[in-house]
């Protein structure tokens, strides 16, 4: 099961916002990225780097 299909729009939402404020300069900078991003492109960024979606994820302690 892909992260991406597991989460929701909120979730992702919440998910990135957790990256922008807890991660190092690459993470909270891809971040930004995904909320300037279109469609096309969040998922582009969401596909790439399902770990991160994980490590900032629901279930993680750096998700709210």
């Amino acid at each position: 099961m892909s992260t991406t299909t597991a989460l929701d729009r909120m979730q992702l939402h919440q998910t990135f916002e957790a990256m922008e404020r807890n991660g190092g300069g690459f993470c909270s900078k891809l971040a930004r990225a995904w909320f300037a991003a279109d469609p096309r492109n969040k998922a582009r960024i969401e596909q790439a780097f399902p770990e991160l979606l994980q490590d900032f994820g629901p279930g993680s302690r750096l998700f709210r």
